[in-house]
């Protein structure tokens, strides 16, 4: 295998390292001697890339106007890659893009209502997966479930994150549970 690699060539058009070898195979059954091309191809896809989904996002594009984009592609360029979480107030968002906080409440909404973005908390808000995502299918189907979901994003986070605790505070002390007796260890 280290000798094919070596002999692989990229091919940035398509994205795949292509190689070939010549290579001596014998029958067991025979001993004939055989002589084959073997061709190696490995194909780069889609792992962890941003994906787009073209028409999708076209409509989303189609319901805004020009500061309105702006303002899109801001939410785009800052999303966070690994759990598809853009963090902005609208202050911070107005400060950055250089719009009107009327312009941001509307786009916001509208981003809403189209099911591209769904908000988690004040200045915190989860991108939809379908629409936008860096990463592979698994990924994706991971921030589905998150985003699909009607239970409030932080309590989902916590509830699928927690533990029992080890050692339980909330049972009844042994001595106040009737006909329970204690007995001391003696050492």
């Amino acid at each position: 295998m280290a000798d094919v690699k070596k002999q692989l060539e990229y091919s940035e058009a398509t994205q795949t390292l292509v190689g070939q070898q010549r290579r001596e195979l014998m029958d067991t059954k025979t001993g004939e001697l055989m002589h084959v091309d073997q061709i190696t191809k490995m194909v780069y896809g889609s792992k962890n890339f941003w994906k787009c989904y073209l028409m999708d996002f076209l409509s989303v594009l189609g319901i805004m106007d020009s500061k309105q984009v702006d303002i899109f592609i801001y939410i785009v360029e800052n999303t966070n890659q690994s759990n598809n979480v853009f963090l902005g107030t609208y202050d911070k968002i107005a400060k950055d893009v250089g719009v009107s906080r009327p312009t941001i409440a509307k786009i916001m909404k509208k981003l809403q209502e189209n099911n591209f973005i769904k908000r988690m908390q004040a200045g915190a808000w989860l991108v939809n997966p379908n629409i936008l995502m860096k990463g592979n299918d698994n990924k994706r189907q991971i921030l589905l479930s998150y985003y699909e979901s009607e239970e409030p994003i932080n309590e989902i986070t916590m509830s699928r994150t927690k533990r029992t605790p080890l050692l339980n505070t909330d049972r009844p002390d042994p001595e106040s549970v009737p006909g329970v007796e204690v007995k001391e260890n003696e050492d």
